[in-house]
């Protein structure tokens, strides 16, 4: 049996997008969430992100690519046939980085 998706509203209220968790991190702030991506900001380097993203990804997600050079840039991870779209942005002048989570779109004619 798999569980019953959860409504938008139940999403968009959710610690997690499609199911990945969100690292709980330093001085986590949520600039945008829907149920199709969510941004949030960081008071901590990219290297840190990356070791509290890892920890959230467990052993359930999958990194199916990345991109990534110095723990910047695009990755995809995957479970139970969803993927996800990641990006993190580093601003070492400021002291902070950024995570976005993106649905992966399909589309049907």
């Amino acid at each position: 049996l798999r569980p019953l998706p959860l409504s938008a509203r139940e999403e968009m209220s959710a610690d997690h997008l499609s199911g990945l968790k969100v690292p709980e991190g330093q001085d986590r702030r949520e600039l945008y969430k829907s149920q199709y991506r969510a941004i949030f900001t960081y008071k901590m380097s990219a290297q840190e992100l990356d070791a509290a993203f890892r920890e959230v990804l467990g052993s359930e997600w999958t990194i199916k690519s990345d991109e990534r050079v110095k723990y910047v840039g695009k990755l995809e991870v995957e479970h139970d046939n969803v993927t996800l779209k990641v990006t993190m942005e580093d601003y070492p002048e400021a002291g902070m980085c950024a995570l976005k989570y993106y649905t992966v779109q399909t589309f049907t004619k």
